[in-house]
């Protein structure tokens, strides 16, 4: 089970941060002039997502698709708040970076609330901004918005730098020592720049419809999210170059993999071939008639090994001159 670790603060005129507050004290705090508020909620229980709706009058739809991890990432517009919901993630090393975590955004002129179910280093960066610079929320929700989506496209590009390492790696394997698990690794890394796509192909709509204007969104804050559009176009462009590069690699391990394999099977091939000299030779003495040359003779044996050597050096001669061996 994810731990709980709820906050809630709002920044009073002055600006003064004022944490550790609960939903009801949030709401009642907002009655206050210039007051702004966030609160975030971790691993929190069904029933203090539904309390959203009692507090701040949240619609019911959004609260329910607050409590699906598997709501795609979309931007929706209702008659006193506006719903985000994007994938953020962890730059953390191993697999775990892969671990695409949905966020579910309330944001009003006064509030700003945020829903996820495990730890985020992305709401823990911009607590501590918060906590050093009140005036991040006290200059309204949506500043601190831009700031947390600029935290989440940001994570981003440690772990898409990691995934391009991976495939330089990789390339160079292919064409240096093509060996069994390498299949298996570039599928991986496939399967990476698959997952990363997902989460920030959605993203790039969410961010369009930020930048083009949005209820709760001033208009002189659209240039920050232009930015951040510009960051996630970016991001995906690499990773589909990265996706086109593991394609290519896909395929010249598979050809790789052919050569090697029409090699050994020529290999074979020649070898059979030069061993084929002594199979005719004791064939044709091996006939069972009462008259062959050289049977009585003391030298008989020696002049058929003699045969069949030469004919196999002539064909290993034959063939290196040809460049099959």
């Amino acid at each position: 089970m994810s731990r709980v670790a709820h906050l809630g603060a709002v920044v009073r005129p002055g600006p003064v941060l004022e944490e550790g507050l609960g939903p009801d004290e949030v709401a009642r705090a907002l009655g206050e002039a210039g007051t702004r508020g966030w609160i975030d909620l971790e691993g929190a229980a069904p029933a203090e997502i539904q309390a959203l709706e009692r507090c701040f009058r949240f619609h019911p739809l959004a609260i329910e698709d607050a409590q699906n991890p598997k709501t795609r990432p979309k931007i929706e517009e209702y008659e006193n708040f506006l719903f985000v919901v994007t994938r953020a993630v962890n730059d953390d090393p191993g697999p775990p970076a892969l671990d695409l975590i949905p966020l579910f955004v309330f944001l009003d002129d006064r509030l700003i609330v945020t829903v996820h179910d495990r730890p985020l280093r992305s709401v823990s960066n911009a607590l501590e901004r918060l906590r050093k610079h009140p005036e991040v929320l006290g200059d309204g929700p949506d500043r601190l918005f831009h700031h947390l989506l600029d935290q989440i496209v940001d994570s981003y590009f440690p772990i898409v730098e990691h995934v391009e390492e991976r495939v330089d790696r990789l390339e160079t394997r292919v064409f240096a020592r093509p060996g069994s698990r390498l299949l298996e690794r570039i599928f991986a890394a496939r399967k990476d720049v698959v997952a990363l796509r997902r989460g920030l192909g959605p993203l790039r709509e969410v961010v369009a419809n930020l930048m083009s204007g949005v209820p709760h969104v001033r208009a002189e804050l659209r240039p920050f999210f232009r930015d951040v559009y510009d960051h996630v176009l970016r991001l995906l462009d690499e990773l589909e170059t990265n996706r086109d590069i593991l394609s290519g690699l896909l395929e010249a391990y598979l050809s790789q993999i052919n050569n090697r394999i029409s090699i050994v099977m020529k290999q074979l091939a020649v070898l059979a071939t030069i061993g084929l000299p002594f199979t005719i030779v004791t064939g044709f003495f091996g006939m069972n008639f009462k008259i062959m040359p050289w049977l009585d003779e003391p030298w008989g044996a020696a002049a058929s090994l003699a045969i069949m050597a030469g004919l196999a050096v002539a064909l290993f001669a034959l063939f290196r001159w040809r460049r099959w061996l």
